[in-house]
């Protein structure tokens, strides 16, 4: 089965960074076995940085070289200010208000699309790391390997299936360097998680948060079947502990597999954040899968301009749940750069990236609420211009503090439930009594 990607980009230029990115579709299948481990390299991908390879041996990987510098590139990032996210944060990403906290690493992201650029300065510190893929490991022959570590001696250690997937998987070459060859991946991730106050180029929205790297396309990769890829990524999502997944593809077509997987990741929990489309029609009456099966842990989100407008090749309707910012948005790309974009997938991401914001606001207090965050997000909507009848999207604008404040009201109401007024019986009349307050 073949249906095409969302996105139709075009040539986009930001800083004198000229970047093309042609549309991407589902193509045939080929398996390449499971073989492969990350020393091996045979597609010759970068290795993971010192900050990785730092994280899997259990290392400090934090530099506090830049802490405290606004990044660069934040004031031509319009998005955050569109969203709100400057009500709620300051330049430096630090929250406004005292109930407010800050991203947490320990809310994992599966990003499914294209890999990451995992030496990217701003998302090398925020990749996910596979513990049972870990520690010291000792070779029987030692002269053997270089190898010391769990992480690339060839073995599955986790017992999972896939050799050395320390970091995610790349599904297209079926080994377990996601290497983002196309851009699409770095772009969407720096969006959710870019690293925030170094000094270096944009701040994501939920800086902290932990990115699980899941390739499910690449542009070489003739042959391939990016729907069997896309199944395979998000069962490994669900099976390696995601919160939330972020997919920017899909088609007309409805898949039994695919809505089979996120029925599963419907059963598990996790939050499945789609992209509407970029076909400008309405999936009330053409339907856009997976963003709109009718199932209750997904997000389906449409794109708006800077004057929160609809984006005319944007897909729309009352399915849709809500819309965020997707034009010219800047953000990460591979070696090291940023560059603009445009779509219904860069407005998922915005959608992806509140949602580990507002996950990170319960962390300790509980486990994750899939119910509850997709409320928050779509409860604390603002308005959006000509959707007065909900035929646009059923809500209306993502809003930060609009979220926020739906998390807020909540804790009240949750502390009044854990601490009711008193009752007690007192008199109130010869031989009568009665419950007052």
């Amino acid at each position: 089965m073949s249906r095409p990607k969302l996105a139709n980009w075009k040539l986009l230029a930001f800083s004198g960074l000229a970047l093309f990115l042609s549309p991407f579709t589902r193509i045939e299948a080929k398996e390449l076995g499971n073989g492969i481990s990350r020393s091996s390299n045979p597609y010759n991908f970068p290795g993971f940085p010192k900050e990785i390879v730092d994280k899997i041996q259990g290392k400090s990987t934090r530099s506090e070289d830049f802490n405290n510098q606004v990044d660069p590139l934040l004031n031509q990032h319009w998005g955050l200010s569109d969203i709100g996210f400057f009500d709620s944060f300051t330049p430096l990403v630090q929250p406004v208000h005292s109930q407010v906290a800050q991203c947490s690493n320990q809310v994992v992201v599966a990003v499914v699309d294209t890999g990451i650029d995992y030496t990217h300065p701003e998302l090398k510190n925020n990749i996910w790391i596979n513990k049972g893929e870990t520690g010291p490991w000792m070779p029987s022959d030692p002269k053997s390997t270089a190898c010391r570590d769990k992480s690339c001696n060839g073995i599955d250690d986790d017992g999972d299936g896939l050799i050395d997937d320390v970091s995610g998987w790349d599904f297209v070459n079926d080994q377990p360097l996601p290497y983002d060859t196309h851009g699409h991946g770095t772009h969407i991730s720096g969006i959710i998680a870019a690293e925030s106050s170094n000094g270096v180029g944009i701040s994501g929205i939920c800086p902290q948060v932990s990115i699980m790297p899941l390739k499910y396309y690449d542009s070489g990769s003739n042959g391939m079947n990016n729907l069997q890829n896309t199944v395979k990524a998000i069962q490994y999502a669900v099976r390696m502990g995601a919160h939330i997944i972020n997919y920017s593809g899909g088609g007309a077509d409805p898949a039994a597999a695919e809505r089979a997987a996120i029925e599963e990741a419907n059963r598990k929990g996790v939050l499945f954040v789609a992209a509407a489309g970029n076909d400008g029609h309405n999936n009330a009456v053409s339907p856009y899968y997976p963003a709109s099966y009718p199932l209750d842990n997904i997000i389906g989100v449409a794109s708006v301009n800077q004057k929160n407008q609809l984006l005319s090749s944007s897909n729309f309707g009352t399915p849709v749940h809500i819309a965020a910012p997707g034009l010219g948005i800047i953000s990460t790309i591979p070696g090291g750069k940023f560059g603009g974009m445009s779509g219904t997938s860069q407005a998922t991401a915005f959608v992806t990236g509140v949602a580990a914001l507002l996950a990170s606001q319960t962390r300790g207090k509980g486990p994750f609420d899939y119910k509850q965050v997709k409320e928050w997000i779509l409860d604390g909507a603002k308005a959006l211009p000509g959707n007065e009848n909900r035929n646009l999207v059923n809500t209306g604008l993502l809003s930060v503090p609009g979220s926020l404040a739906q998390v807020v009201q909540s804790r009240s109401v949750a502390k009044k439930k854990q601490n009711p007024p008193t009752v007690a019986l007192v008199p109130v009349g010869k031989g009568k009594k009665k419950f007052r307050e």
